[in-house]
């Protein structure tokens, strides 16, 4: 699997991509040697994580080290992939959900009402979800997995 991509972000955004189409060795193959940008190893790990594979620990254990050395440093720049690591590595969505609600208070995108909504969702917290559902309703937001989650968390409060 070869991708002659660069640019983190669409590296990143590839990756996503392919993590939610299930593929995960194609998700391998193009991250196994993109480990210096947080973001990055991350998808790795989740793609190590679904494929079950022994080095997936050295992966994980990796990031949580730079997760923590970037809170000591009192850095932010990484919540997003944080909180997401937290729930989808982790599976810890009470420690997911305030960091994915920080990231939401400083960048607005799909990715960050995702994992907020991912995290409220498993959380059972549909009051954090809400900032985001209001969003998605007032921008007329037109993503099928957003919708979903947002309809999963008004189902569950019904």
């Amino acid at each position: 699997f070869k991708v002659g991509i660069k640019d983190q972000y669409l590296l990143g955004a590839y990756a996503d991509f392919l993590l939610d189409q299930g593929r995960y060795r194609d998700a391998l193959a193009m991250l196994q040697h993109e480990t210096k940008s947080d973001g990055l190893l991350l998808r790795l790990a989740l793609a190590e994580q679904a494929l079950n594979l022994p080095w997936f620990q050295n992966h994980k254990a990796e990031l949580a080290s730079r997760f923590t050395a970037s809170r000591e440093r009192g850095t932010a720049t990484h919540v997003r992939e944080e909180a997401r690591f937290t729930l989808t590595i982790l599976h810890d969505a009470q420690q997911a959900l305030p960091l994915a609600q920080a990231n939401w208070n400083v960048q607005r995108e799909p990715a960050d009402a995702r994992i907020l909504l991912q995290s409220a969702l498993e959380a059972k917290n549909s009051t954090a979800a809400q900032p985001v559902i209001e969003w998605l309703n007032t921008n007329h937001v037109e993503d099928l997995r957003l919708k979903d989650l947002a309809r999963q968390i008004q189902e569950k409060t019904s």
